[in-house]
């Protein structure tokens, strides 16, 4: 008999990897960690922490990687 009245589904037993990203996340943070404080009009968007990190920091990822990232609980 199962545990489940329903399969749980895919369940991840630890955090993706990410190989371009990870070096940058810190980053990605500080910036997140900034905009809480600024008002809504002067925060953030993923497309301009992707920017950011493209001409500042020389990250050679994608938009997508960066998005579903700043997207994280």
């Amino acid at each position: 008999m199962c545990r489940y009245s329903a399969p749980p589904g895919c369940m991840r037993t630890k955090p993706p990897e990410r190989p371009k990203l990870g070096p940058l996340t810190p980053a990605i943070d500080a910036i997140l960690e900034a905009d809480k404080t600024a008002p809504p009009k002067r925060r953030h968007t993923a497309k301009r922490i992707f920017e950011r990190l493209r001409d500042e920091l020389g990250f050679a990822g994608g938009y997508t990687v960066v998005k579903d990232y700043e997207r994280l609980p």
